[in-house]
């Protein structure tokens, strides 16, 4: 059964006792944490599950038309469901500095490909403002993920370095950088000199990269009949098992103390797309995309590519979610379940379409920022669906909220639909940003930005030269983004569009 409407506090209470649901539509808010009845603990645990690169576009629980996640969608039979939830950027850097922060991009300033957040919120984070009422722990594979977790490493009890799940031992990072910087890639930008990178020596980590991959060779040689196409690994090398990494995850959550919150960051399904031999050409059917109008940006890849890519993308998507399904069950099996909440969500989407493919580019369609979020509560039994756009930054101060803490009023983001006080449910503009993978450009004077308010979307295309359009989309009639309304609806686009630069002026002047 599916619901439109949040629940109340003392609505949610009576049917974790009761185990009846038929009370859930006459309400209008969703319980916060204090009230949830647990028998381990007051309050229940919190498991954030971010699933790099994964566009809520691709997935089957949201209309796609390949079978891509059948789990997400039994998982989603059980939670709260927002179908229009946005990343506050095309990369890792501004999307997963948003989720952590509840701050957008141009104040975080975390724009570039090796970015940090500014100073002022390395102490303001998911983990330092629920860290008073929670056992905190962290991990991630993706080490530009990784920089924000060494950044406040400080606030998380239990950071788990990359080399935990590394198929070849030790990563030279974890052991030499007190920092705990998570992969040797960033042993390799040491010499640099930068303000955030630790002296190192370029030699010392050839040579310990060297002994890696041999151990990777040996590895590979033992699982090429499961990974005829090679083991997955991140884009700097280090080699990982996704069904070892969810078998890693239930034994860490069934021992942490509680209440505990964990946030795990996970690589798949991020490029290389590389599944187990079971899920190889499963998605060899031949579909057939609509054309897109090519984007001033685009890089004249060929729709035969396009469409190769995204099969094997779906393909990588499709084993994610059989994990992410074997995953829910170990936890169902030993009871974590019965007292933790599930988040799931991403840090951007991936584009396949308009001669583009992959997420760093100046674009923003919906495949890049649309991005899913699913929210389960320990014992509910009933889908809540929600429709007005939300954004990343809002994950944070719902958290909050759910917990009962004070929600600080430099956060930019709301509390989510069906946590809260129903007066709090107010329509507003969420937005996005374009990251540089260069930090001598300068994102916040030249860059493509977004913004969604209701059924509108403009991208606009900030100090570029001329010949670059802005666009608007009605995404309810045409949720493909191919008619660009920008000069039909001119007073519209031009509303918006200085709605968005007065914002990001004013934050910049900060």
């Amino acid at each position: 059964m599916k619901h439109t409407d949040p629940i109340s506090r003392r609505d949610f209470i009576k049917l974790l006792g009761s185990g009846s649901l038929a009370m859930l539509a006459a309400s209008n808010q969703i319980t916060r944490g204090m009230g949830v009845v647990s028998p381990t603990s007051e309050k229940p645990n919190i498991l954030i599950l971010v699933f790099d690169t994964l566009s809520a576009r691709h997935m089957s629980l949201h209309g796609y038309p390949r079978q891509t996640t059948p789990n997400m969608a039994r998982f989603a039979d059980r939670a709260l469901v927002y179908h229009n939830h946005y990343a506050a950027g095309n990369f890792t850097s501004p999307g997963t500095a948003s989720l952590l922060t509840g701050i957008y991009p141009w104040r975080h300033r975390a724009v570039n490909l090796n970015g940090i957040v500014s100073q002022e919120f390395a102490d303001q984070n998911l983990f330092s403002l629920l860290g008073a009422s929670y056992h905190t722990t962290a991990y991630t594979h993706n080490p530009l993920a990784g920089l924000f977790l060494s950044q406040f490493a400080d606030h998380i009890n239990q950071y788990h370095p990359m080399s935990e799940l590394s198929l070849a031992g030790e990563v030279y990072a974890d052991r030499s950088d007190p920092k705990r910087f998570p992969t040797a890639f960033w042993s390799e930008t040491m010499l640099r000199g930068t303000d955030h990178f630790l002296p190192g020596s370029l030699l010392v980590s050839t040579f310990m990269n060297g002994i890696r991959e041999l151990r990777v060779r040996g590895i590979e040689s033992t699982l090429r009949d499961k990974y005829p196409n090679g083991i997955p690994y991140n884009y700097k090398g280090m080699h990982l098992l996704l069904d070892d990494a969810m078998d890693w995850i239930r034994e860490r959550v069934s021992a942490y103390p509680q209440p505990f919150l964990a946030y795990y960051h996970l690589w798949p399904p991020h490029d290389p797309y590389l599944p187990s031999v079971d899920y190889i050409d499963i998605f060899s059917d031949g579909k057939h995309w609509p054309g897109k109008p090519e984007n001033a940006f685009s890089l004249g890849e060929t729709e035969a590519r396009i469409s190769r890519s995204r099969q094997q993308y779906d393909e990588y998507l499709a084993y994610v979610d059989f994990e992410f399904g074997r995953l829910l069950d170990l936890l169902k099996k030993d009871g974590t379940l019965n007292n933790t909440m599930v988040i799931v969500t991403s840090d951007h989407g991936e584009l396949f379409e308009r001669g583009l493919m992959g997420h760093l580019n100046s674009t923003l369609y919906q495949d890049l920022l649309q991005v899913p979020l699913l929210i389960s509560l320990p014992n509910q039994a009933e889908r809540y669906d929600f429709y007005a756009p939300t954004s990343c930054v809002d994950l944070l101060p719902t958290l909050l909220e759910f917990s009962d803490q004070e929600i600080p009023k430099f956060l930019q983001g709301e509390i989510l639909p069906g946590f809260g006080s129903a007066a709090r449910q107010v329509e507003r503009s969420v937005y996005g940003m374009e990251a540089k993978l260069s930090s001598k450009s300068d994102p916040t004077r030249t860059c493509t930005l977004a913004m969604v308010k209701g059924r509108y979307k403009l991208i606009k295309y900030a100090g570029y030269k001329e010949g670059v359009e802005n666009e608007l989309f009605d995404l309810e009639n045409d949720p493909e983004e191919m008619e660009n309304l920008v000069l039909i609806k001119n007073k519209l686009a031009e509303e918006m569009g200085a709605e968005l630069m007065i914002k990001l002026e004013k934050e910049l002047a900060r």
